[in-house]
């Protein structure tokens, strides 16, 4: 398991090797949380940034 990332500003991903790490921790948060995790939960947090982080990734990929 990845360590808990705190205090981190979304980053860009820049390229494949990136985006598949990011996915990975995605995956990792997404079953390590549930719909009673409150909002402040810094799982959370971590999951919702590295979400903007793929979706802007993504949007690049896919509208070139």
């Amino acid at each position: 398991m990845l360590p808990l990332q705190k205090n981190i500003a979304m980053e860009r991903i820049l390229d494949d090797k990136q985006y598949k790490a990011t996915m990975d921790r995605i995956d990792e948060l997404f079953f390590a949380t549930n719909e009673s995790t409150p909002r402040t939960d810094p799982r959370l947090q971590e999951l919702d940034r590295l979400s903007a982080s793929v979706e802007e990734y993504e949007k690049g990929c896919f509208c070139q």
